[in-house]
């Protein structure tokens, strides 16, 4: 695993008790996740064929054939991108299955791919286990209008008691046929009932606007950027949808936020024409420092075209920002972690730096409500980089270049001792995106 895995990924547990006083806690599943900190989104449809976002059933059965879907590449790309999960809608808003499903015939049982026997969900749940990446999948419970159901909602009680059943039935498949599911999105939320089918079948598993605990919410926007803070704690009733949005410090359950964007912003499906939108590399790098580098987990969208081929611009571009990151952040000056009100990290002799990365051991709980970041310069004074509320999964500081022999975080309040998994400062010389650059709150 490359350095920049300190970013991504959680650097250890430190031997501390939760006490009393401690916020609600993630899950195993939820720190994983947040560790993580990428995921690649695909979306893939019948509406690809037809230019838009959204099926409007056009399609000639016969016509949907993606015949050069290659699930391996696919998820070398998502690797490329140090992305720790990926996220595949298996079915869109218009109802068509991208597996080999028993309850409907509008899915991949009617495509000529592989004589109707073809299935991404499969093959990408395969190609992801065999590279160590976690997998997902999007069931839409928003609108299925091959079922004719709008929203989720039926016209009337029959309608809607056949559609549930419908949609049980699919979440059933996924969660028993393609081995264990990382997240599982219901975009916009759900009014089929599916709790129970979920405890019952997978319920270490994460969803995404679920209406149950282990959940993840949305960030509130599709431009892939947080706000600050985001706390990781939500104010929940049982039975609601996860709220989406900043979060509150005060929650009494951890439900972390996702930024999803697409690489073709804002466009979530392929379309003759879409290599001349792919994101720029700097605009990608502006997309992370304000998502990850907030403490908030990138779902970057890639979109595979009618041939079930994500384009080369696509795939090159996942690479340029996977080697960017290496560059930037894979090779810290140094590293530590302690615990209490002031953790301090030596540059030697002193050294050049221009990022600080801070982060809390979170399977303690997001203790840290106000902090300062703190550099010491050769005249042996400290002096304050930057002042802020959160710390939680972790915070990418820039900061002016500077010439310092210590780098401190100095607690000013937490509920309960702040235990901080990271604290590391880098010197990478590259441009900052300007709207990256913190103010203190």
């Amino acid at each position: 695993m490359k350095a920049l895995a300190r970013i991504l990924l959680a650097a250890g547990v430190l031997a501390a008790a939760p006490t009393p006083a401690a916020p609600p806690l993630p899950t195993p599943a939820q720190a994983d996740w947040l560790d993580a900190g990428i995921g690649i989104f695909i979306h893939w449809a019948p509406n690809v064929y037809q230019g838009s976002e959204g099926d409007d059933l056009s399609t000639p059965r016969g016509k949907i054939n993606p015949d050069g879907f290659d699930a391996g590449l696919i998820a070398d790309a998502a690797r490329s991108a140090h992305a720790g999960y990926v996220v595949f809608v298996a079915k869109h808003i218009g109802g068509y299955c991208a597996w080999q499903t028993g309850t409907t015939d509008y899915s991949l049982k009617t495509s000529p791919w592989r004589g109707g026997k073809g299935d991404m969900v499969g093959d990408l749940a395969k190609a992801c286990g065999e590279r160590g990446l976690r997998f997902g999948v999007y069931l839409s419970p928003r609108s299925d209008i091959h079922h004719v159901a709008t929203g989720g909602k039926a016209a009337d009680a029959a309608g809607q008691k056949e559609y549930n059943e419908i949609y049980r039935r699919q979440l059933r498949e996924l969660l028993t046929g393609y081995g264990p599911m990382f997240e599982m999105w219901f975009d916009g939320g759900n009014v089929v009932p599916v709790n129970d089918v979920i405890e019952e079948l997978a319920p270490g598993i994460i969803t995404f606007q679920g209406r149950r605990r282990n959940s993840t919410r949305w960030v509130g926007t599709e431009e892939g950027f947080a706000p600050y803070p985001c706390w990781n704690t939500v104010a929940w009733k049982e039975g609601e949808t996860m709220p989406e949005g900043a979060g509150t410090p005060d929650g009494n359950l951890w439900a972390p936020a996702e930024c999803d964007v697409s690489i073709l912003r804002p466009a979530w499906f392929w379309r003759e024409g879409s290599d001349s939108r792919v994101l720029s590399l700097d605009a990608l790098l502006e997309i992370y420092y304000l998502s990850v580098g907030r403490g908030v987990n990138l779902l970057l969208n890639i979109t595979p075209d009618g041939h079930g081929v994500v384009p080369p611009a696509q795939t090159r571009r996942l690479k340029e920002f996977g080697d960017e990151l290496d560059a930037r952040f894979g090779h810290p000056l140094a590293v530590t972690h302690g615990s209490g009100d002031s953790v301090e990290l030596s540059l030697g002799g002193g050294a050049r730096v221009d990022h600080v990365l801070v982060r809390e051991d979170i399977r303690q709980g997001e203790r840290v409500r106000r902090f300062v970041l703190e550099g010491r310069g050769a005249d042996g004074g400290w002096r304050s980089l930057w002042r802020g509320t959160q710390i939680g999964a972790r915070q990418l500081v820039p900061i002016p270049p500077a010439a310092l022999t210590a780098v401190r975080v100095r607690i000013e309040q937490s509920e309960g001792p702040a235990v901080l998994a990271e604290l590391a400062a880098f010197s990478n010389g590259r441009t900052v995106p300007a709207r990256a650059w913190r103010t203190s709150p």
